[in-house]
């Protein structure tokens, strides 16, 4: 393994975009897709033919994915918050 460190204004530019989604409400709107679909699977408040195949079949693989993805933006999260520091302490920004 190379003892290199490289750091360009593109790479650090990139992590700082990254930094800023994910930490401007990306996860909060994930949430809240997840939120919004456990009420459409409840039969109190939809209920019917298209409601069943929603609750059924639809929403548990895409309430699982929505899941995956906060866990995986958090980590995206520490591992930008990592880089920029290692980038800061190297002298690279």
């Amino acid at each position: 393994m190379s003892g290199r460190v490289l750091s360009t204004e593109a790479a650090q530019n990139a992590i700082t975009q990254i930094k800023s989604i994910t930490d401007g409400g990306l996860t909060d709107q994930l949430n809240g897709l997840e939120t919004q679909g456990q009420v459409l699977c409840d039969k109190s408040n939809w209920d019917g033919p298209l409601a069943d195949k929603f609750s059924n079949e639809t929403w548990p693989s895409l309430s699982s994915a929505l899941k995956q993805m906060v866990e995986q933006i958090n980590e995206l999260q520490q591992q930008t918050q990592q880089i920029s520091s290692d980038i800061f302490s190297a002298g690279g920004a």
